[in-house]
């Protein structure tokens, strides 16, 4: 069981679904919830809204419009944050537990000397809470969620894996995502996660150190 009292809990697309946000402010924690097109006429009402509020963003308030930037890497991105908690108007809000706003990220990558253009849109819980916070809490969800996939990829070859039958995909997610949390917990020794992976691979004792320390912590 997850301790999320007073939390801002971030889900993508996957977690878009009322029972999922009714647990999680049963559990005394905020959601921010990823809206996709498997919502239908949900998704497109937030999308068009904001895309006639982007053409004509007069009368809302600063605090709830918020831009940031990064660069590295040759890559530079901007984002464009605006909220809305006036959501009268939309339909379907009552299915979704302490539903208090809608929201969308216009995210603009400029590398290589090409530009890509993308929204992610919303739903919030947190009452009150500005276009700044909910940006750093969506950064905040991409962060981890990218350093993760990329050590899956990379250290796991989890986008070469062929495992497709019954739900032989999702058990060895579970399964990586277990090995990875134990190699990062192993503290004991110096180096990066290859070296931990390869030490493991020579040194039977500390591959059952690492193994045991999921069962005898």
């Amino acid at each position: 069981m997850l301790e999320i009292n007073g939390c801002i809990v971030t889900i993508d697309a996957m977690g878009i679904q009322t029972e999922i946000a009714k647990k999680i402010t049963e559990k005394g924690a905020d959601y921010i919830l990823a809206l996709k097109e498997n919502q239908k006429t949900f998704y497109e009402d937030v999308r068009l809204f904001f895309e006639e509020y982007r053409t004509n963003p007069t009368g809302f308030a600063p605090v709830y419009c918020a831009t940031s930037h990064s660069q590295g890497h040759g890559r530079y991105e901007s984002r464009t944050c605006y909220i809305c908690e006036d959501i009268g108007w939309l339909e379907g809000r009552e299915k979704w537990s302490a539903l208090s706003g809608i929201g969308v990220v216009f995210c603009k990558v400029e590398q290589a000397g090409k530009v890509s253009k993308q929204a992610h849109y919303f739903i919030y819980s947190r009452k009150g809470m500005s276009a700044s916070q909910v940006v750093d809490a969506k950064r905040s969800h991409w962060g981890i969620e990218n350093q993760l996939h990329w050590v899956l990829d990379m250290q796991f070859r989890e986008d070469e894996s062929r495992a497709r039958a019954a739900n032989s995909a999702e058990n060895f997610n579970v399964l990586r995502d277990w090995a990875y949390n134990l190699l990062k917990s192993e503290t004991s020794m110096r180096g990066s996660f290859s070296d931990k992976q390869f030490k493991c691979l020579l040194d039977e004792a500390f591959l059952d150190k690492i193994v045991c320390s999921a069962f005898c912590s």
